[in-house]
């Protein structure tokens, strides 16, 4: 099969569990696979997995409630179980093999949260959340994938090739590695398509497994401009105020006031903690990668702005020029760098010690 026929495939393959999954109502499947149990244990698969809005509990409060021991207790569980795969009929048949077909599409393995994004698009619902995991304890084809220190918690199928997975992580982070900067996916997927190992698994490696394989990793992470990186990085997990300050004031491309910074800041969700103005702007004022040009005004060092007074931009406009210029020429110089008043310039001019005029209309340095 070639490149272009799999592509064909995986796109007509994918519409289709799309197209499944819109109508997808995991709730409602359960409750009517619960409804063909007895009472009690029905409320004994509700409390364990959580299901319909209750919390989840352990053999042990179950056991106490019911006057049961904790073996007992996780023996009805596995045989509830059991008795379901029997009885479920077409509806959990249907059910099973849309999670099957999503997470085949997407490389046989596949995080929690990403196959539960993926599965529930747009919905919230922490009652469909739990159902779908249920389903996925009631199908025998699934199995848990523990997390580890390099990789977060996941849904596999029988069969997953797991050296696939960590070979292609490897060459990810070598890539991040020799590049030492951040990605779109698209453009460090050509990368990585531009590698003998892409080359000898390509039919494998479609851009939806690279996309699984990118969520289940710790050592790689997307930042929230959907921009891909080393976990290490301070671009991709930023450690502080003043790393997403500068994160979001790069993405904004233009100098902004601090207040408005701090409103980006919270906006991204970085992580639960919220920011606040005058946080924002104490870490600011003594970052060089920011530079205060005007009332509060910040832009990024790296885009030419340098620190200083307006004087000092004056002396460093006239250094650069090497020659005499116009009053007019030093305020259109002295405004790409600073956000100020035009009368705040002609005031730094105006000191006979630093500037001379010379003719009409023009200055130089003393």
């Amino acid at each position: 099969m070639t490149e272009l026929s799999s592509n064909i495939l995986d796109t007509i393959m994918g519409s289709q569990t799309q197209s499944s999954l819109s109508s997808f109502e995991p709730e409602g499947i359960v409750s009517k696979l619960l409804a063909m149990l007895k009472e009690r244990d029905r409320e004994i698969l509700v409390r364990r997995f959580g299901l319909e809005g209750r919390e989840l509990s352990t053999l042990e409060a179950i056991g106490t409630q019911h006057n049961l021991t904790r073996e007992r207790v996780r023996q009805i569980e596995k045989d509830s179980i059991e008795a379901l795969r029997h009885k479920g009929g077409t509806e959990l048949e249907a059910a099973l093999r849309l999670i099957f077909d999503t997470i085949a599409e997407y490389g046989d393995v596949m995080s929690e949260e990403f196959f539960l994004e993926t599965l529930l698009p747009g919905k919230e619902n922490e009652k469909d959340r739990q159902a779908v995991k249920f389903l996925l304890a009631v199908g025998e084809q699934f199995h848990e994938w523990k997390e580890t220190g390099d990789y977060y918690h996941a849904f596999a199928l029988a069969g997953f090739n797991e050296e696939r997975l960590t070979g292609t992580i490897a060459v990810l982070i070598d890539i991040l590695k020799a590049e030492g900067r951040v990605f779109k996916q698209d453009d460090l997927s050509a990368k990585l398509k531009d590698t003998d190992y892409y080359r000898r698994h390509q039919f494998e490696l479609t851009d939806k497994v690279l996309k699984s394989y990118l969520s289940l990793s710790k050592q790689i992470l997307i930042n929230p401009f959907g921009e891909i990186g080393l976990a290490s990085w301070n671009e991709v997990r930023p450690r502080d105020v003043g790393d997403k300050a500068y994160l979001v004031l790069k993405h904004h491309g233009k100098p902004e006031h601090y207040s408005i910074i701090t409103k980006m800041i919270n906006a991204r969700k970085f992580d639960h903690r919220t920011a606040y103005q005058e946080t924002v702007h104490n870490e600011l004022i003594k970052d060089n990668r920011f530079v205060l040009i005007g009332r509060g005004i910040y832009a990024l060092s790296e885009w030419g702005y340098k620190k200083g007074v307006v004087a000092d931009v004056i002396i460093e406009t006239l250094t650069a020029a090497q020659r005499p210029l116009s009053r007019d020429e030093i305020i259109n110089e002295v405004l790409k760098r600073r956000m100020v008043k035009r009368n705040t310039i002609l005031v730094g001019l105006s000191n006979k010690k630093r500037f001379q005029k010379v003719g009409k209309d023009k200055f130089t340095l003393v």
